[in-house]
């Protein structure tokens, strides 16, 4: 398969996984946006321990003790990334969030900046300073900049992903994209288990599809993404991805009825300008 096939695929996926999964949790308002992410990880775990059997390739110990301290940063980051997501899903509506989500590429291109030199340039910083004024500006109501409880969590979300990229980064130099990701989970499964506490009441027969189907395609983007980082860089890779909150805002017009804010479409547009000016300079 084409290398540059893959973030298409990620985006796509990840797009209708979004759609739906807002879909799911307005039509069964009992779920928090906390426990729909535990029932959502136990459904990856299973889905990738039917696939590990084919893909399994680990290295050996000695390389597994030494990325330990990766490891360790990549749990962290990824149960408190979730949870501020989810929670920013559950409480945001998609077409507000949308223009934030399209500042994740160049946040976590900023981030990889940091700690790579081979990701760093100087429109980075440039296009991430124009992209804050421009969010400012579409938040700005009524003489102050309005951000509810939600985008603040995405925000923080935005910050807290684009952290973890550099630690999987590191990771992906070792392994391969599947095990990584099926490790990851696990741990990250306990750790949700600690902190949620989940109901497994709120689980009935009628919603093991539509888990089983949200994990699938989790499990396609973030292979798809992974691999791509693996073969193209971080930088080249988060460019492809601002088209998908711009399909996720889409699809949240059609199948949740959310109405299109003149600001955000103008910011959305602005951002993805600066987006595409990054990655043609570098």
């Amino acid at each position: 398969m084409s290398a540059a096939l893959l973030p298409l695929i990620s985006v796509v996926a990840d797009a209708i996984y979004l759609t739906a999964t807002k879909v799911f949790l307005r039509r069964y308002g009992r779920y928090t946006g906390r426990e729909f992410l535990w029932f959502l990880f136990v459904s990856i775990v299973i889905v990738l321990a039917v696939i590990m059997p084919f893909v399994w390739n680990f290295p050996p110990w000695e390389v597994v003790k030494q990325t330990l301290p990766w490891w360790g940063g990549v749990v962290l980051l990824a149960c408190l990334h979730n949870s501020l997501f989810y929670w920013g899903l559950e409480h945001e509506k998609i077409s507000d969030a949308e223009p934030l989500l399209l500042l994740s590429p160049l946040a976590g291109i900023m981030m990889a900046s940091l700690f790579y030199p081979s990701e760093r340039f100087v429109q980075v910083y440039i296009a991430v300073i124009v992209a804050t004024v421009v969010l400012l500006w579409s938040h700005y109501k009524k003489h102050r900049i309005a951000f509810s409880e939600g985008l603040t969590a995405i925000i923080a979300f935005i910050v807290v992903n684009a952290l973890e990229l550099v630690f999987l980064k590191r990771l992906l130099e070792y392994y391969d994209p599947l095990p990584l990701y099926f490790i990851r989970c696990i741990f990250v499964l306990i750790g949700l288990t600690f902190i949620i506490r989940p109901r497994l009441s709120l689980l009935k027969v009628h919603h093991l599809p539509f888990f089983g189907l949200q994990g699938v395609l989790v499990v396609l983007s973030v292979w798809a993404s992974y691999t791509t980082f693996q073969l193209r860089g971080i930088s080249e890779t988060l460019f492809v991805f601002t088209l998908s909150p711009i399909l996720l805002y889409w699809l949240s017009a059609i199948f949740l009825k959310e109405k299109w804010q003149i600001k955000n479409i103008i910011a959305s547009i602005i951002i993805i300008g600066l987006v595409v000016w990054v990655t043609l300079l570098k």
